[in-house]
């Protein structure tokens, strides 16, 4: 369930999540094999460039125009590249394994319409796709050719407008693992931008809630559909909120804060008035600017007007990006707040000490503290 809370790592010129796929894949393959630390790493850091690379490549904002979810559909080419470094592959293995990803990479954004939790299986889904196609690839399976670029192949059937010559673009050179951004709000990557600059002018500004006339949001266009939907203006469930650029924006102004407690405690299918009325104020729309920078950048820029007062702020980036990373105390809070109710303080401090040293940490001896009885422990739900 590591895309649950929607607070997994974004690429954002493949505009997807590779380690909810990529990462479960290779640690299953990893205690399978009894595999090291370092082998592990060594098959997640092969797992994001692939996954990456083929987001590029399918071209994001054809793909998702079609209705596919990329962490669903690239993860599993990545999760089964990540699986296959771990086990040790072949090249013939890795063709047979990705001959099969051809016919199971899937995932469709019709969960948008509703706030399905299919969303949150997808990277799942990805990462059994991987090991299933692993297994018949060791079996000797006779798998589809050129699953990738071929005339009926991946890119040719997800993608009106593919870039094939992104798949190798400074392989082996660039790493788009160095590339990869880590949220510091469980929701939507395209609503961060506009999220930091919201809690900070509410903050630094002393925004009264209740002054606010209007709110403008402007964001890159293929975020539209994901965050600004009018049917998805009022979140009626979790999923829905963290897809509600204009629910998101009534967080910020209205509880200044955009944490997963937030989240949880006012999403239940009746929006308190305040907030509602913050809602109601808000517009999320495109701009020139932020299309001419999208995907190297997901700029965004708002506009607050109060009875009094307008405020204006603008970034090229969100916090958690590579140009403005989190720090690492945050990303230990981060870490804490999501394990700490799920396996006990005791486990997340052992847990957080393995991952820190998991080139010289035995991959059994990593996941230990996550297999510990947990009935005394009380798990938040996020299925509401």
């Amino acid at each position: 369930m590591a895309h649950s809370l929607d607070y997994d790592d974004t690429h954002r010129a493949a505009s997807l999540h590779p380690g909810a796929p990529v990462i479960p894949a290779a640690l299953a393959a990893a205690e399978e094999s009894d595999a090291s630390g370092e082998v592990l790493l060594t098959g997640i850091v092969a797992g994001y460039e692939i996954v990456c690379r083929l987001g590029m490549a399918v071209n994001p904002a054809s793909h998702y125009g079609r209705g596919f979810h990329m962490t669903g559909t690239c993860g599993t080419f990545g999760a089964t590249a990540a699986a296959g470094v771990v086990y040790g592959w072949d090249a013939e293995k890795f063709e047979a394994a990705f001959g099969l990803n051809g016919s199971q990479a899937a995932g469709s954004l019709q969960f948008l319409e509703n706030g399905g939790w299919n969303k949150r299986a997808h990277p799942g889904w990805a990462a059994h796709a991987a090991l299933t196609s692993g297994s018949f690839a060791e079996a000797g399976f006779f798998a589809a050719s050129n699953p990738i670029d071929g005339d009926r192949g991946f890119l040719q059937g997800y993608s009106d407008d593919p870039k094939p010559e992104k798949t190798t673009e400074g392989l082996g050179e660039d790493y788009e693992l160095l590339k990869v951004g880590v949220k510091p709000y469980p929701c939507c990557r395209y609503m961060h931008a506009p999220l930091d600059l919201l809690l900070d002018l509410a903050e630094t500004e002393s925004i009264d809630p209740a002054t606010v006339e209007s709110v403008r949001v402007r964001i890159a266009t293929p975020g539209i559909e994901l965050i600004g939907h009018p049917e998805n203006t009022y979140p009626q469930s979790f999923v829905d909120a963290q897809f509600s650029m204009p629910f998101g924006s009534a967080l910020a102004l209205g509880r200044r804060d955009a944490g997963v407690d937030t989240f949880l405690e006012t999403v239940d299918g009746d929006i308190p008035d305040d907030l509602r009325r913050l809602v109601d104020r808000t517009t999320v729309e495109s701009a020139e600017w932020i299309d001419d920078a999208y995907p190297e950048k997901w700029a965004a820029d708002v506009v607050v007007e109060t009875t009094d007062e307008t405020y204006e702020a603008a970034t090229e980036y969100a916090s958690g990006e590579p140009e403005k990373p989190l720090s690492w105390d945050e990303l230990v809070a981060k870490f804490d707040e999501l394990v700490v109710p799920v396996v006990g303080e005791s486990a997340t401090a052992d847990a957080r000490d393995r991952i820190e040293t998991l080139e010289s940490t035995d991959v059994a001896a990593l996941v230990e503290p996550f297999a510990r009885d947990r009935s005394s422990v009380t798990t938040p739900s996020t299925t509401d």
